[in-house]
């Protein structure tokens, strides 16, 4: 009995962060981060302000939260890939196209969280944290390629630290991203400046 108390208490607890999770993001959308408070918060999820700080206990922890729950499934996506078995060039492309379209599912959120100067204080050492992890993943990708002859031999972190500066310096620019074929031509722009470079066949013999 303890057992499946406590499953049933695992299963409460998740709905009710999936509830605060969409609360969130809703006061967020609305208000911003700066208008973001604990009672909106609560208001909107409709619990008592007492039952938000059972889970939270300040506006940062609820900010991190989000942030969590929107860059957790990219790190999922990593995973899956770097299990699979499928050429360097195939997982660089399929995992940048599966990000554009996570960033796109959530544009709102995104351009709140890494756009926001507040959010950008609150979540400074978790953004650090997300790219030290993220580079780390995907330079397996690019050792991979480097042993199959596909990529130079160069650093697999600093190739990773660049994919990464590419896709943070592209996506500052706020593209539009809601239509496929305008993701499909950021993913050419990005993968392609980072296989190909930006010099036509005259800039490299100029």
């Amino acid at each position: 009995m303890p057992r499946l108390t406590a499953i049933r208490k695992q299963a409460l607890d998740g709905l009710m962060k999936d509830a605060l999770f969409e609360a969130t993001v809703g006061v967020l959308n609305e208000h911003g981060v700066d208008g973001m408070t604990m009672d909106r918060v609560a208001t909107a999820a409709g619990v008592a302000k007492a039952s938000l700080y059972r889970y939270f206990r300040s506006k940062r922890d609820l900010v991190e939260f989000v942030y969590a729950r929107i860059v957790d499934p990219i790190f999922e996506e990593l995973e899956r890939l770097a299990a699979a078995k499928q050429p360097a060039r195939e997982k660089l492309s399929e995992q940048l196209r599966t990000f554009l379209e996570h960033v796109a599912k959530h544009a709102g959120v995104f351009k709140l969280l890494f756009e926001d100067d507040t959010a950008h204080g609150l979540l400074q050492s978790s953004e650090r944290r997300t790219f030290d992890a993220a580079s780390e993943r995907l330079a397996a990708f690019f050792r991979q390629g480097i042993s199959e002859g596909v990529f130079r031999p160069n650093d697999p972190l600093a190739l990773a630290n660049m994919y990464l500066g590419l896709c943070k310096g592209v996506l500052h620019g706020q593209p539009d991203l809601e239509h496929g074929e305008a993701r499909e031509k950021i993913h050419r722009l990005i993968l392609g400046t980072l296989l190909f470079g930006i010099a036509t066949d005259a800039g490299r013999t100029g």
